[in-house]
């Protein structure tokens, strides 16, 4: 095998022609003509009957047969981004190059300088792209396709790139709400006031930020309990309390819809207990699984027996964005 890639440039005249030959090749043009003959090695095949203008390749070679002196037309570019990346995270950086394009799908040797091409956001969340061909992503609230465009000389040419989310309460006007932007945006659409954490817009008596925590649509006033069967969860709801017995005892638990993912939404759940519905007291107990599904989960906490003197009989969940 050669040790560097050897280049075959052959322009097919209509008068005889010299052979050549190196270390890794033999080529007799005068025996090859457009009548169908041809010529090949373990290097290099070239038929001159495909044709003026023809093009091939190997992985030793690249020959474009025609005229002496004749051009290729450029079709379109061809975008490029550092590392042959296809992706970037949001709010990050990624340099475009772009090359031209010939008819015959093969491409120019090296990049256009960046600074001759008019780039462009064709759509997606790319926030720019400057002069230099360095495009800066914008916040997601998931994965999303962006496409860049590049422009030269009236010839242009597009490039996908996916924009990564990275978290999950960094977009527009919902970022740093306590709210999981996805969640906004699927409830909500982008950029509605009706998706603030503080918001109830059902009209129910909880809001956005209890009705995400408790699994609960917020555009749709229900009013309903959390619901489980065995192990598996039934639906989100409000906290009920609810009794276990075995043949010598019972325990009465509180029991409530918890996020799966509510350490990364920095949620936290504060069960209170009272006797009088004066005095709270938070449970120390850690909360126990009953039932969960992909995002949500079923859990309780046992009542104490006494809160301040007072036989505990009610309970409250605080829920609070950190």
């Amino acid at each position: 095998m050669p040790a560097a890639r050897t280049a075959i440039v052959a322009f097919l005249l209509s008068v005889p022609a010299l052979a050549g030959s190196s270390a890794d090749y033999s080529l007799e043009p005068a025996v090859l003509d457009g009548g169908g003959m041809a010529g090949s090695s373990s290097f290099y095949t070239l038929n001159p009957s495909v044709g003026h203008g023809a093009a091939g390749a190997s992985e030793h070679y690249a020959l474009r047969g025609g005229f002496s002196g004749m051009l290729s037309d450029a079709s379109s570019l061809a975008l490029a981004a550092a590392g042959a990346a296809v992706s970037m995270n949001e709010r990050a950086t990624l340099q475009l190059a772009a090359r031209i394009r010939y008819d015959d799908d093969t491409l120019a040797a090296s990049a256009l300088p960046a600074a001759e091409i008019a780039w462009s956001v064709a759509e997606g969340p790319l926030a720019a792209i400057n002069s230099a061909g360095l495009a800066t992503a914008d916040s997601v609230y998931q994965d999303t396709p962006a496409t860049a465009k590049a422009v030269y000389q009236g010839v242009d040419g597009y490039m996908e790139i996916s924009v990564l989310n990275l978290t999950n309460d960094d977009f527009g006007t919902y970022a740093s709400d306590g709210l999981t932007d996805s969640w906004q945006v699927r409830y909500f659409g982008v950029g509605s006031a009706q998706a603030a954490a503080g918001a109830n817009p059902d009209g129910d008596s909880l809001t956005n930020l209890q009705e995400f925590a408790f699994g609960t649509d917020p555009s749709q006033s229900s009013g309903g309990s959390v619901s489980w069967s065995g192990s598996t969860f039934g639906s989100g709801g409000l906290p009920v309390p609810f009794m276990t017995s075995t043949a010598t005892s019972f325990t009465f638990r509180a029991v409530f819809a918890r996020r799966k993912d509510f350490a990364a939404a920095r949620l936290s759940y504060r069960v209170e207990f009272s006797g009088d519905l004066s005095t709270w007291k938070a449970s120390t107990s850690t909360p126990v699984i009953l039932a969960e599904n992909s995002e949500m989960q079923v859990v309780s906490v046992p009542y104490p027996f006494f809160v301040n003197g007072k036989k505990a009989r009610f309970f409250r969940v605080k829920v609070t964005s950190n």
